[in-house]
C-alpha cells in the first residue's frame, strides 16, 4: 500500500464513506443498533461542517473518514461555558489498513483545522466493543475519560 493522504471530504466522495460506512455495519464491532446514515444525511453534513468531514485515501481509495461538528451552546460537563467544542460523530478506518495510524492521522488533522479556527475543546464518545483498544488510542491522543459505562 502506498502512502495514505488525509484532506477534504468532497461529494465524490459521500459514496465511498458510504460504502465504509456498511463495511463497520457489517463488522459488529459497535454495541447497540447501527443505523447507516442515508446519502443525503452526509451530503447535509459535508454543506454544513466541510472543515471537519475528512477522508483518507490510498492508492486512489477511501480507506478512512471522521467527521465532526462544532458546538457551544449544548453544555458538556467537562467542557467551561462557553467554551466552542469539536464534537467527533464518527471515526472509522478499513479493518486491512488499521494499526497503521490512520485513525490518528485523520484525528491530528481534524485537530490542527479545529486549532485553526480557534477551537481548543474536542468530545468523543463510543459504542465499541474493543473498550481497552479504543481508550489507548484517543488517550494516546490527549483525550481523558470522563464518563464510561458497563454492564454484566
Amino acid at each position: 500500500m502506498e502512502q495514505v493522504y488525509i484532506r477534504p471530504c468532497t461529494p465524490p466522495d459521500i459514496d465511498g464513506v458510504i460504502a465504509l460506512e456498511r463495511q463497520w455495519e457489517q463488522e459488529e464491532i459497535a454495541y447497540g443498533d447501527f443505523n447507516p446514515m442515508r446519502r443525503e444525511s452526509y451530503v447535509a453534513i459535508l454543506e454544513r461542517f466541510p472543515t471537519y468531514f475528512l477522508v483518507a485515501v490510498s492508492d486512489g481509495q477511501l480507506v478512512g473518514y471522521i467527521h465532526a461538528s462544532t458546538d457551544h451552546d449544548e453544555r458538556v460537563e467537562v467542557i467551561p461555558e462557553p467554551e466552542p467544542y469539536v464534537a467527533i460523530e464518527d471515526i472509522y478506518v478499513q479493518p486491512d489498513v488499521r494499526n497503521r495510524d490512520i485513525g490518528g492521522a485523520l484525528l491530528e488533522r481534524l485537530f490542527e483545522v479545529a486549532r485553526e479556527a480557534g477551537i481548543q475543546r474536542f468530545v468523543v464518545g463510543t459504542r465499541s466493543k474493543e473498550t481497552d483498544k479504543i481508550l489507548r488510542f484517543y488517550r494516546s491522543h490527549g483525550f481523558t475519560p470522563w464518563r464510561i459505562q458497563f454492564f454484566q
